[in-house]
């Protein structure tokens, strides 16, 4: 390791240390003030340090030891640091270059066993910090590259790994970007941001093949994936607009994979996959303050939610959000799709097997579905503004289909027992429908056209059956079976 202190004194000669080995060459070319270039290379054959600065008050420093690599440092402006050490190596190669002022680069790979290890830091502007940090790994690449003022990105991948890749590209003022993985194989880590103040981070702890990827365009995009002790792990955020914000978390999982795209301004999304096999989750958004918080724990989970319009609402976490929600259990699937604004979808999908599918398109519409125990179904659509959907079902194998279509229309189911179903249509204004489900194989229809019309169907047997149809202005029907 090196301490980097400056001179007192203008330095325009060549200052160099060298352990000279067979092979080894060092180059160091310095013109400015208060430069600072120092080197070592042990037992290193065919290893290669070149430094060259330009300007005053930089600082470069490489060593080498027990390695086949290549060091090149390039600073051009005020105030540079570098700092490249290979150490253990075989095939390695470290490239810094800075062009501005007050710039920080680090570059360090230490037990390397044999591989081609890479290490690329470019930077170009004011105020710029860059870190990479290998140990351990095999065939590794980091490259970070930023382009603008005040950037920072920070690259560790530590402990063992093979083939892993990370990489930081950004283009703007004030961005900041990292990547780690821990014990990791094949696993890559992209981060790219163009824009200003956006933060992206990355976490792939204990994984295998992991790969998590985030774009940022923008200005002020926020994102962190973490993957813990995943394998097999994907996550992939896209981010396009201001504000917008992204967490995922897929905690201690297998083969899960997680896609989230938010175009617009102010839209948010948080995602869990906690202690999940093989889950998989896929978040879209487009507008403006569109919310979706959403939690996995269990095994094999699917969940698809789209929103395109404004302030439309997605509430199925347990621990975030106004609405309690989620997917537990097992081989769970739900899709929600939102088209309008002010929509709101909550749900929550306990036991094994049950499959939700809802789409609002409008303004103003909500829906709050629960199902337990197994093998549950919903498939609902409601088009046009302020219409309620509230389901729930319990037991096996009971199913609920219906549209609402107009303004301000309801329906209600509420299942319990096996093998019942209930299929029912709105169209209209404030139109009312609740189904009662108890027992076995029941089937209700209802079907309801106009202004003000009320069904109620309550069944608590076997095998029943009621159909209501209504037409009209403020028609009721009621239908008790037992």
């Amino acid at each position: 390791m090196f301490k980097l202190t400056p001179l007192t004194a203008a330095i325009l000669v060549i200052v160099s240390a060298q352990a000279m080995a067979d092979d080894s060459l060092s180059t160091q070319n310095q013109v400015g003030t208060a430069n600072i270039a120092e080197v070592t290379q042990k037992q290193a054959s065919f290893s290669t340090a070149t430094q060259t600065q330009l300007g005053e008050g930089n600082n470069a420093a490489a060593k080498q030891e027990g390695a086949t690599g290549t060091i090149t440092q390039d600073q051009v402006g005020d105030f540079n640091a570098g700092y490249a050490e290979q150490l253990y190596e075989n095939g390695s190669t470290i490239v810094q270059q800075q062009v501005g002022a007050l710039n920080t680069t680090h570059a360090s790979q230490s037990i390397g066993a044999l591989g081609a290890n890479h290490a690329l830091q470019q930077q170009q502007g004011t105020g710029n910090f860059s870190f990479i940090y290998q140990e351990g790994q095999d065939g590794n690449t980091a490259t970070t590259s930023q382009l603008g003022d005040s950037n920072e990105a920070n690259i560790e991948q530590i402990v063992s790994g093979t083939g892993n890749n990370a990489t930081v590209i950004q283009y703007g003022t004030a961005n900041y970007g990292t990547g780690e993985h821990v014990g990791h194989v094949a696993g890559q880590i992209n981060i790219n941001q163009a824009g200003e103040s956006n933060y992206a981070y990355g976490h792939q702890t204990l994984g295998d093949g992991g790969t998590a990827t985030i774009n940022q365009l923008g200005s002020m995009n926020g994102s962190e994936v973490w993957q813990d002790s995943q394998l097999a792990s994907q996550a992939t955020v896209d981010q396009i607009g201001t504000a917008n914000e992204t967490i995922v978390d897929q905690s201690f999982g297998d083969n899960n994979v997680a896609q989230v795209l938010q175009v617009g301004d102010l839209n948010a999304i948080y995602a869990d996959q906690f202690e999940s096999v093989g889950s998989t989750l896929a978040l879209y958004q487009q507008g403006t303050g569109n919310v979706h918080f959403t939690y996995q724990s269990g095994d094999s989970h699917v969940l698809n939610a789209n929103s395109v319009g404004n302030d439309n609402k997605v509430y199925a976490s347990n621990w975030k959000g106004p609405q309690a929600g989620g997917q537990f259990g097992s081989n769970q699937r739900a899709t929600v799709n939102q088209l309008g604004s002010n929509n709101i979808a909550s749900f929550t999908q306990a036991g094994a097997g049950h499959i939700m599918t809802t789409n609002q398109a409008g303004t103003g519409n909500k829906t709050t579905v629960s199902q337990a125990d197994n093998y549950n179904e919903l498939y609902f659509d409601q088009n046009g503004s302020d219409n309620i959907l509230i389901a729930s079902q319990r037991g096996l194998t009971n199913l609920a289909q219906g549209t609402s279509t107009g303004t301000g229309n309801s329906t209600e189911y509420d299942q319990s027992g096996t093998s019942n179903q209930a299929f029912t249509t709105q169209y209209g204004d404030d139109n009312q429908i609740v189904v009662k489900q108890a027992d076995s194989m029941n089937v209700a229809y209802v079907t309801q056209g106009g202004t003000g019309n009320i069904a109620r169907v309550d069944q608590s047997g076997m095998t029943q059956m009621a159909t209501v149809q209504q037409y009209g202005t403020g028609n009721q029907a009621t239908v008790l079976q037992q």
